[in-house]
């Protein structure tokens, strides 16, 4: 597996670029190239490396001046999934303790949101009954009105 260095890799259109030491200044986040721009996709067409995913400067495919960065995925991958580690490593015992409170109020809150809904729909739905009940008894009087009025 090709990682950090300088090996070449030859890229669709006979150009090639140089593996540079990849990463972004903020884990977690798509990384810039060294133009400054969102580093995109690629997919390896070499035979050492075949089908393999991996960033590289959007400039190459406009044929512009591009810095060669470039950085496989599963490797950008690994350093998100190490950065997030150990940032959770970090939370003490007091924070798992807040962490979980918190979570269980969220349950409860919730729990109160699906309650509400079901009263509303309730609600709804009685008010459409009365809405009904309000028509029906309109037409009764209308046609005790009108037979009434008749005799």
């Amino acid at each position: 597996m090709m990682s950090e260095g300088n090996s070449a890799c030859t890229r669709p259109g006979g150009g090639s670029s140089w593996a540079v030491p990849g990463g972004c200044e903020r884990v977690g986040i798509a990384p810039k190239c060294y133009c400054g721009v969102y580093a995109i996709m690629y997919k390896s067409r070499t035979t050492s490396n075949p089908n393999r995913v991996f960033l590289g400067c959007p400039l190459f495919k406009a044929k512009e001046p591009y810095c060669r960065y470039f950085i496989w995925l599963d490797e950008h991958l690994k350093k998100i999934r190490a950065v997030e580690f150990e940032a959770l490593g970090a939370v003490d015992e007091a924070d798992r303790v807040a962490i979980e409170e918190q979570l269980l109020r969220n349950k409860d809150i919730e729990k109160k949101v699906e309650e509400l809904e079901r009263k509303l729909l309730s609600m709804e739905s009685k008010k459409k009954l009365s809405l009904w009940h309000i028509i029906v008894i309109g037409v009764v009087v209308v046609v005790v009105a009108v037979c009434m009025f008749r005799v």
